[in-house]
């Protein structure tokens, strides 16, 4: 008698697409949610360097954030501003980096002995 294998039963990938479907897109759904709360929280804590009605903050605006950015975070290989970086060079450093200019930063001798300080004291503020 010839030997007649019973046949397996066959599995349907089919049957698996759906849940493998509402897997990806749960997991799509947490991973935005997730990435949505990381923006706001940054966007919370990144100062307001933008804000204008703070001393010193029109000053940033129109001489500093096209390099530094709007939120002191540096861009195109400019460094950001914060805290080490005021508290390293002091206020009086400072006071001659913004006004004669240092390495790729250009000077800022038009601004007043007022607008400086201003300036200084806003990003103290807000780094």
């Amino acid at each position: 008698m010839p030997h007649v294998e019973s046949p397996r039963p066959v599995r349907r990938a089919r049957s698996w697409i759906p849940v493998l479907l509402v897997a990806a897109a749960s997991v799509s759904l947490v991973a935005c949610a997730k990435s949505e709360q990381r923006t706001t929280a940054r966007a919370a804590s990144a100062p307001a360097a933008a804000a204008p009605g703070r001393p010193g903050a029109d000053v940033y605006n129109r001489s500093c954030a096209r390099c530094h950015g709007a939120n002191l975070q540096g861009k195109s290989g400019t460094p950001p501003i914060d805290q080490a970086r005021l508290a390293g060079l002091g206020d009086q450093r400072l006071r001659i980096t913004i006004s004669s200019g240092k390495g790729k930063m250009p000077a800022f001798g038009g601004l007043s002995a007022a607008e400086v300080d201003a300036l200084i004291s806003y990003l103290k503020a807000v780094a």
